[in-house]
């Protein structure tokens, strides 16, 4: 069993494009740091800084302010700091991360056509009540978060896009490539392989899936905390752009926790439904096209397919078929952003766990009936 077992995690790391793709992929997002470092610069009392410094003066003067973020806070800001304005001289944006967020969040700032301080001004009547009041309710933690919403950025479109495909091409040829390679037959006659060897295929590839991906989510917030420091963690989470309704108004921390764990269920469920695919298929390549056309399904449902059946579908099934697309891998690591709450949330996972189980059980049963 032990053998069997070494010998599926040694087939399946050995694929050198999975880990060119990994190496890749943090080279791109070293290199986004370096140059996000570079490019940094602001404004704190008249006087201008640039690259590291810049970021560790904007996170001194953020931490003057971190805590409740009240009206009052806020006024305090734009008294002591000003607004975050486009300056035509300069040819660039004058600010801080503290001027920057009030201006964003508000005023009138993504009104405006030129960005200029004189077009500025806070936000009135129902658009502050709809935009700015919601933050001052006494529950959004204020301090430095600016790098830890580019992390946001950077790990939702690594981890729901980039790297799910690249898992796709690596497990896709778990038992395809046996069927290739006309060696399914010989398998499936021997003591362990068609029964216990063909679960373990499977937790060899769900673990080693489940590994690369903390062992990569720990390399990628390692980056980030070398360059941001870990300022901000506790702030909460509307801060890097979570919505403020439904699930996951906590700290920034319990957010990437809540994250990684959504990325990790949505990558067990993939790493399954790969297996199905290619315990059906008896061609690696066919698997991949398959498996990835799968993948990218839910997105074309919300594009384009929940609209086109609008006229033939009820509005019950329109959305069960919706809840049941967002428990999907392309969409689970980012579930938290469609404002679900927390029992809608725990359905989606509930789903995600029932189909992982399915398609293992699919690719088990197609598997051991091979006949070739």
């Amino acid at each position: 069993m032990w053998n069997i077992w070494k010998q599926e995690i040694y087939k399946t790391a050995s694929r050198k494009i999975l880990w060119l793709g990994l190496l890749l992929l943090l080279l791109i997002v070293h290199l986004r740091l370096y140059e996000e470092r570079s490019r940094y610069s602001v404004t704190i009392d008249g006087q201008s800084y640039s690259g590291q410094e810049a970021i560790e003066k904007d996170q001194a003067l953020t931490a003057a302010y971190a805590g409740i973020l009240t009206e009052e806070k806020v006024h305090q800001i734009y008294q002591e700091v000003g607004f975050y304005y486009y300056d035509p001289q300069q040819d660039q944006m004058v600010g801080n991360y503290c001027s920057q967020y009030i201006t964003r969040e508000m005023t009138n700032f993504n009104q405006t056509d030129s960005g200029q301080l004189e077009s500025i001004q806070f936000l009135e009547g129902d658009a502050w009540e709809q935009k700015a009041a919601p933050l001052l309710q006494g529950s959004v933690r204020f301090d430095y978060a600016y790098g830890w919403s580019d992390l946001r950025e950077t790990f939702s479109f690594l981890i729901s896009i980039v790297l799910f495909v690249l898992f796709i091409i690596g497990i896709s040829p778990v038992f395809s490539d046996e069927y290739m390679l006309k060696t399914a037959d010989i398998l499936l006659t021997t003591k362990r392989g068609a029964k216990s060897g063909i679960w373990l295929k499977m937790a060899a590839a769900l673990v080693l899936s489940a590994v690369i991906y903390t062992v990569f989510s720990a390399l990628l917030w390692l980056m980030y905390q070398s360059v941001f420091g870990t300022q901000g963690l506790d702030a909460s989470a509307v801060l890097i752009g979570v919505p403020l309704q439904g699930y996951g108004l906590d700290s920034i921390l319990h957010f990437f926790l809540f994250a990684f764990f959504l990325g990790l269920a949505g990558l067990l469920l993939l790493t399954s439904m790969t297996l199905a695919v290619s315990a059906i298929c008896r061609n690696a390549f066919l698997t991949v096209i398959i498996s990835i056309v799968l993948f990218l399904l839910p997105y074309a449902w919300m594009q384009a397919l929940s609209v086109l059946l609008t006229p033939f579908l009820s509005t019950r099934l329109l959305k069960a078929l919706s809840h049941f697309m967002v428990s999907m891998p392309f969409f689970l690591p980012i579930n938290w952003g469609f404002s679900f709450t927390a029992g809608q949330v725990q359905m989606h996972l509930g789903i995600a766990a029932v189909m992982t189980v399915c398609c293992a059980a699919l690719g088990y049963w197609k598997y051991r009936n091979y006949q070739g």
